[in-house]
């Protein structure tokens, strides 16, 4: 994230925007369909808030922690991080891009779960396929993938 982003949202945090959460303060930014919601911390970490369970900080090992960011339209999601970005007074394409989108898809591609991998895999922007490219092949080759979801990931395998 970048360097003045972070401070941006360390002092809205501090003059108390956002709400408490764990010891600390909270800018959450979308509420998913469940009512977890989404956003960052006091170091500009993102953050899954699940409604009434333990918020957990973006790592990305546990990046399929964020699985049900997924199961919303990429352009709803990315559209509500900005509007609430901006209502914040955040620069709201920096906070769109700040989100871990490719970490989340990785994390949830190594599952191997057929469902979990089309949602990811329909959810990536043509812009983040690259970085992914070795994982998206992967699962392109995988036996235990549905013919369909190979498919899609063999459309999605941008050639070198």
């Amino acid at each position: 994230m970048d360097g003045n982003l972070k401070e941006q949202v360390c002092a809205l945090l501090e003059a108390g925007g956002g709400e408490p959460l764990d010891g600390g303060r909270f800018l959450p930014l979308v509420t998913l369909e469940s009512g977890a919601r989404v956003g960052l911390d006091g170091s500009a970490a993102w953050v899954f808030a699940p409604e009434g369970g333990a918020a957990q900080v973006f790592a990305p090992e546990r990046g399929q922690v964020f699985f049900e960011v997924l199961e919303s339209r990429r352009d709803d999601f990315d559209a509500r991080l900005e509007e609430a970005a901006r209502a914040a007074g955040l620069p709201p394409e920096e906070v769109a891009f700040s989100f871990p989108a490719e970490q989340v898809v990785r994390s949830v591609l190594s599952k191997g779960l057929p469902t979990m991998t089309r949602l990811a895999l329909s959810w990536l922007r043509l812009t983040e396929v690259r970085a992914l490219r070795a994982d998206i092949a992967a699962v392109s080759r995988d036996p235990t993938m549905p013919g369909a979801i190979r498919d899609l990931a063999e459309r999605l395998t941008v050639r070198e």
